[in-house]
C-alpha cells in the first residue's frame, strides 16, 4: 500500500513531485550534458534543499551524535559518505526500523500512527540524490528542517528514576530491570507515559510493567534492596500488566480523550532496559519514567491483555508440522521454517464489542514472522468477518515496539464475545538466522538445540499484547 508524504509542507511536497518528474526526462531534454557542449545544469536534488529535511524527519532520531545509531547522519559529509548504504537499507525496508507491514495474506485496514518509514516518493528522491553523486547544493539556500517532535512527556505529573543506575560493558547485550515507586497511594489512571534514558548510545529499548501489591513480595525477592535485577524474559508476576514501550525516537504514549490506564494504589512500575554496549564501557545509565496521571475516573479504561504462549492443545495450541507424537510447542534444531499456531476463543458474556487501540507483538531470538487474525462471531458495523490485526513478516528482536492504529476510536478494529483469535509464529532455528548464532554464543553452545516455550534466552514465545478500550 502506497503511503503519503509524511512532511506536512505542501509546497515542499509539490517540489518533490516536480523533481521526481524531472528524473524521468532524458538527459538531452533536461539540460544535462549529452555531448553537445551545453553547460551542466545545477543538480535538481541536493542535500541542503531536499535531503537534509528528509533525513532530519526520518533518521536522526537514532542517527545522531550519542544516539543508538552506529553513526551520525546530521551533516552533509556524514550522509554523503553513506548514501549507497542509506538507499539500500531504505529500499529493502531495513531502515527506518518498523516491523508491522501489510502483505498479500495480511493487509491491515488502518495505517499505523507515528510510522517513520519513507514514502515511495521520498525513497525515489533519496535514490535520485545518490545517482547524481550526492551533491551538496548551496547552504545559503537550505530548506528549513522540520521541527523535531517532543521526546518528553511535557505535562508529566510524576517523574521517577532509579536511585542505582547500571553500567554495562562488553559485547553481550543485557536485560536489566529497575523497580520504581511512583509514590501514588490512591487509585489513579494514567493518560500519558514515556521513558527517557540518560545514555542513548547504550539504551536500546525499554518496557514498563505495572506490578500491583499482590505481586510485590515476589518482586522484592527478585530485585533485592537496590531494586535492580537481570530479567531477559520480562516481568511475569501476579497481576502484572504492560504500561508502555520505548524505542529510540519514539513519542510519548498518550491515551485517547476520556480514556485512562488504571494504576492501583501503591503499585510499582518495573522498567526493563535492553542494553547494547557494543564492546564499549559506559557510565551508569538511569532511565527516567514519566507519567501523567489523574484521580478523575475516565469514561473508558485501556487494558493491555496478552494472547498466545499456549503451552498445550487444551490451552489452544494447534498441531504443528514438526510435532513428535503429541501436540507440543517445540522448535526443532536445524529447522528453518517451523510454525507454531494457537487458536484462542474470546468469552466475555456480553454482546458489547471493544475497540483495539494497539498491538505489541513479541517473540525471542529464533522468531522470524508473527501474525494475528480475528474471526468475528458478530462483526461490528462495517467490519469484515475475518480481519488481520497485525503482521510482522521480518520480526527483529532488536526493534520491538507498540503499534497504534491511526484511526479514531469509533473506527478501530473491535473484539467481542465468540470471536476467535489466531496467532501464528514462524521460526528459523538454523545458523542462517544470525540471532540463533548470537543466542548460542550467549549460552556457550556450539550448535542449535531444540527450543521450547519459556522466558530464557534460548526459550521462545508467540505472544501479542493488545491495548483494548473498555
Amino acid at each position: 500500500m502506497a503511503r503519503p508524504l509524511l512532511n506536512k509542507d505542501p509546497m515542499r511536497a509539490i517540489r518533490r513531485l516536480f523533481l521526481l518528474s524531472l528524473a524521468a526526462v532524458p538527459a538531452a531534454c533536461s539540460g544535462e550534458e549529452s555531448g553537445g557542449g551545453a553547460p551542466d545544469a545545477a543538480p535538481d536534488v541536493t542535500w541542503h534543499q531536499d535531503i537534509a529535511p528528509l533525513v532530519a524527519e526520518h533518521c536522526v532520531g537514532c542517527h545522531t551524535e550519542g544516539g543508538i545509531g552506529p553513526f551520525s547522519l546530521e551533516s552533509y559529509e556524514e550522509a554523503a559518505e553513506r548514501v549507497t548504504t542509506m538507499v539500500s537499507r531504505v529500499k529493502n525496508g531495513e531502515m527506518p526500523p518498523w516491523d508491522a507491514v501489510s502483505t498479500d495474506d495480511c493487509e491491515t485496514r488502518h495505517e499505523w500512527r507515528d510510522d517513520p518509514r519513507l514514502s515511495e516518493e521520498e525513497i525515489a528522491l533519496l535514490d535520485r540524490w545518490k545517482d547524481l553523486g550526492a551533491p551538496e547544493g548551496d547552504p545559503d539556500d537550505a530548506a528549513p528542517l522540520p521541527e523535531p517532535p517532543s521526546l518528553v512527556l511535557d505535562d508529566a505529573t510524576h517523574t521517577v528514576a532509579p536511585e542505582v543506575g547500571f553500567a554495562t560493558e562488553g559485547d553481550t547485550d543485557q536485560f536489566i530491570c529497575f523497580v520504581l515507586d511512583p509514590g501514588i497511594d490512591e487509585p489513579t489512571w494514567v493518560t500519558g507515559v514515556h521513558m527517557v534514558p540518560s545514555d542513548l548510545s547504550v539504551a536500546h529499548h525499554a518496557v514498563a510493567t505495572v506490578v500491583p501489591p499482590d505481586g510485590q513480595d515476589e518482586l522484592a525477592a527478585l530485585a533485592g534492596e537496590d531494586g535492580v535485577y537481570d530479567c531477559f524474559g520480562g516481568v511475569n508476576l501476579p497481576g502484572a500488566y504492560l504500561l508502555g514501550v520505548w524505542v529510540p525516537g519514539s513519542l510519548p504514549f498518550e491515551t485517547p480523550a476520556d480514556v485512562g490506564i488504571p494504576l492501583a494504589a501503591d503499585a510499582r512500575v518495573v522498567v526493563q532496559l535492553h542494553y547494547h554496549p557494543a564492546g564499549k564501557s559506559h557510565e551508569a545509565e538511569r532511565t527516567e519514567l514519566q507519567l501523567r496521571v489523574t484521580d478523575v475516573e475516565p469514561a473508558r479504561v485501556l487494558v493491555f491483555t496478552g494472547i498466545g504462549n499456549a503451552p498445550s492443545q487444551e490451552a489452544g495450541l494447534l498441531p504443528g508440522p514438526n510435532d513428535d507424537g503429541s501436540v507440543q510447542f517445540k522448535v526443532p534444531a536445524d529447522v528453518a521454517d517451523h510454525i507454531e499456531s494457537m487458536e484462542l476463543p474470546i468469552d466475555l458474556e456480553t454482546p458489547q464489542r471493544f475497540p483495539v487501540l494497539s498491538v505489541f507483538p513479541h517473540m525471542h531470538y529464533v522468531g522470524v514472522d508473527l501474525q494475528v487474525k480475528v474471526s468475528r462471531a458478530t462483526p461490528g458495523p462495517g467490519e469484515p468477518a475475518t480481519e488481520c490485526l497485525v503482521k510482522v513478516p521480518t520480526w527483529d528482536f532488536e526493534w520491538q515496539r507498540t503499534y497504534l492504529y491511526d484511526a479514531p476510536v469509533d473506527e478501530l478494529p473491535t473484539l467481542g464475545d465468540g470471536d476467535i483469535l489466531t496467532i501464528t509464529c514462524r521460526y528459523d532455528n538454523t545458523m542462517d538466522n544470525p540471532y540463533v548464532e548470537r543466542a548460542l554464543d550467549e549460552a556457550s553452545l556450539p550448535a542449535p538445540v531444540d527450543v521450547f516455550l519459556g522466558e530464557q534466552t534460548l526459550d521462545e514465545m508467540c505472544l501479542a499484547a493488545f491495548g483494548v478500550i473498555f
